[in-house]
């Protein structure tokens, strides 16, 4: 059997396109070692600054996604939205966490680089729990404002995503609710409205999150605790009455299903409205995390850009191009040569006299 320089030897053109094959598999494996180094720049690009706020309030427990005998609660489709966005934002994207209850929004996260820090962000928004809650009060706007004040301190550009069912818990007197002080929509984001329009009883759980019963109207505060009253009142009735210890407001009537919670959309997109956010309701997760993860709420500025797939993708042109057959590589050089033969009379340098 001939050696290896033998044929070489006999067969000239062979070894030529041998040579163009070991330079293109040459030419990929250096590329491929490149890749390897995880080269990355810093460079200009659209990225998503956020700051997730989660509505942990007991009304959040109401389980009304999914099919009865397999629902799930309001608090656990927000954290698999949550979690379902930050797979789907790019690296180079900041977030913070932060937690709602009573009438304050408190960060739990400073913001953090969603691929460098994944596992940390991931694992704290699938822990938050509504036993984290410090009071059981629910004032969804003193809330909303609270979150807005933390969102621009995190930084220039950064959005606020609030999730909440807008349930008002004890009932707020309107006449007494804060009014907004910033300008609308000098901090830009949305209000993601969760749960069912239809009014659901709130469970009362266990440890292991087991339903052990239900809030009844006796168990629930079913007026403003806030606010003088505009009541008539008998001069029997205003001998028990002190205006400072949570008087009972206008209309106690209009609060007999307190103990039931709806999404709330006209007080939530009342509040969208005033504030500049916009607002949306949580029925497909998917939707809610193309709004968050789009273009028109990204920031260009200055991030740390990936350039493996700069180098990858010619790796990969150059590995298939060294699997062709010879004769692909042998009609490519002819016509390049027919080419040059056709232009080379075209090209005759000029003598200079």
């Amino acid at each position: 059997m001939p050696s290896l320089l033998t044929r070489f030897l006999r067969h000239p053109g062979q070894r030529l396109r041998l040579d163009r094959r070991a330079a293109l598999l040459l030419a990929a494996l250096l590329l491929a070692l490149i890749c390897l180094a995880r080269p990355a720049a810093l460079l200009p690009r659209p990225q998503h600054d956020w700051f997730f706020v989660v509505d942990i309030t007991q009304s959040m427990n109401v389980r009304d996604y999914g099919e009865e005998q397999a629902a799930i609660s309001r608090l656990a489709e927000s954290k698999y939205t949550l979690r379902q966005t930050l797979r789907a934002l790019p690296c180079g994207a900041r977030v913070a966490l932060g937690l709602f209850t009573e009438r304050s929004t408190t960060p739990i996260t400073r913001p953090l680089e969603v691929c460098a820090h994944f596992g940390a962000l991931d694992e704290t928004i699938n822990g938050i729990d509504w036993r984290m809650a410090w009071a059981a009060d629910s004032f969804i706007t003193h809330g909303l404002f609270s979150a807005i004040e933390q969102t621009a301190r995190n930084g220039a550009g950064f959005h606020l995503a609030f999730f909440t069912d807008g349930h008002q818990a004890p009932p707020s007197n309107v006449d007494y609710l804060p009014k907004f002080s910033g300008k609308p929509g000098a901090v830009n984001g949305i209000i993601v409205g969760v749960g069912s329009r239809q009014p659901g009883r709130i469970p009362k759980l266990d440890e292991q999150d087991n339903i052990t019963g239900y809030w009844e109207l006796d168990d629930v505060m079913r007026f403003a605790t806030f606010g003088v009253s505009r009541k008539t009142m008998s001069v029997q009735d205003m001998e028990n009455y002190h205006g400072r210890n949570a008087p009972h407001g206008g209309n106690p009537a209009e609060q007999a299903d307190a103990h039931l919670s709806a999404l709330n959309e006209g007080a939530l997109a009342q509040l969208a409205d005033t504030t500049g956010l916009g607002y949306m309701t949580l029925t497909k997760s998917s939707e809610v995390v193309s709004r968050l993860t789009s273009h028109r709420m990204a920031n260009w500025r200055r991030a740390i850009t990936d350039l493996r797939p700069v180098f990858a993708l010619p790796a990969l042109l150059l590995l298939l191009a060294f699997y062709l057959p010879p004769a692909f590589f042998t009609r490519i050089n002819k016509r390049a040569r027919s080419s040059l033969r056709v232009l080379r009379p075209h090209f005759k340098p000029r003598r200079i006299t």
